[in-house]
């Protein structure tokens, strides 16, 4: 069966659209709980002179596909903002978005201490590996070496 007809199939099958149907509308209400979860934080970055939609928008702004970019440069001045809402109450993907938004080598000295305390007491087993992947990029040599525990959690997901 060619691929032509397999989508004309799918298109005339009411169950299927159905299916479709439910998932656009889980998929939007997700977009705006997602939005309203973060507008707090995007007006605040916003008042310090960033324009993103998202905090993702740090996190893609090294993409090497320019069409995932929307927000291009540096934003050293953002950190202190972002570790901020590490402590303020988050949907785990936001909470993964401000996290990964701090995985830069010069937040070191805003950023260190604060992703130290949420790695520690973070419960959620995929925002640790995150921190703990942060904190690989965050850390210098010394403090790496003070807190190895880091480097389980990293190796444990299986990462090199």
């Amino acid at each position: 069966m060619k691929a032509s007809d397999f989508m004309k199939k799918l298109e005339a099958d009411p169950e299927y659209q159905e299916m479709k149907r439910r998932k656009e509308l889980e998929l939007e209400e997700r977009k705006a709980l997602l939005a309203a979860d973060e507008r707090s934080l995007v007006k605040e970055l916003a008042l310090a002179g960033f324009e993103i939609e998202s905090v993702w928008d740090f996190v893609n702004n090294n993409n090497r596909y320019e069409f995932l970019r929307k927000f291009d440069g540096g934003y050293r001045s953002a950190y202190s903002i972002l570790v901020k809402h590490l402590d303020v109450e988050h949907h785990p993907r936001i909470r993964e978005g401000i996290i990964r938004a701090l995985a830069e080598k010069d937040a070191n000295e805003t950023a260190s201490e604060a992703l130290l305390a949420a790695f520690y007491q973070e419960q959620d087993s995929n925002l640790k590996w995150v921190l703990a992947n942060t904190l690989r990029t965050v850390l210098t040599r010394s403090q790496k070496a003070k807190h190895p525990e880091y480097k389980e959690i990293y190796n444990a997901k299986g990462q090199p």
